[in-house]
């Protein structure tokens, strides 16, 4: 018995690791990745930060062998919500323009205000005028 509340104690340091790390990932694991194709060009975004006060995050490939990714999604990229705020993305932490493969964290300043959907737009990727991504936000 004393053997068994030993090793239970010793586990709890790590239970309470694995409890607050899916506490703090849970907010955006309920936004899907979606997806966009065309021009032979795959772009997926998925969600990675989206707490308040904080900037937004979101992960994006895009995916092709036919033509040079050669795209500067920061100068392409503009994020809108329902309340008719408009957001330019303020940095990209990925691989860098060229190539056919490419992946990154898209970063935009926090939100305005108590918007319930935002729209992430990214324009002119392999002459697509717009490419739309539109997740609902949590009340």
């Amino acid at each position: 018995m004393r053997r068994t509340l030993l090793r239970l104690t010793k586990s709890i340091p790590l239970l309470l690791f694995f409890f607050n790390a899916a506490l703090h990932a849970a907010p955006t694991e309920a936004f899907q990745r979606l997806t966009n194709m065309g021009n032979r060009v795959r772009v997926d975004v998925k969600p990675v930060q989206l707490l308040s006060g904080k900037p937004l995050k979101f992960l994006i490939w895009l995916n092709t062998h036919f033509v040079d990714l050669n795209y500067d999604l920061v100068k392409l990229s503009e994020l809108r919500d329902d309340t008719g705020q408009r957001y330019r993305p303020v940095e990209w932490q990925g691989t860098p323009p060229g190539g056919h493969h490419r992946r990154g964290t898209l970063v935009f300043p926090p939100l305005e205000g108590n918007p319930q959907t935002i729209t992430l737009i990214i324009r002119e990727v392999a002459g697509v005028p717009e490419r739309i991504f539109t997740w609902k936000l949590a009340p």
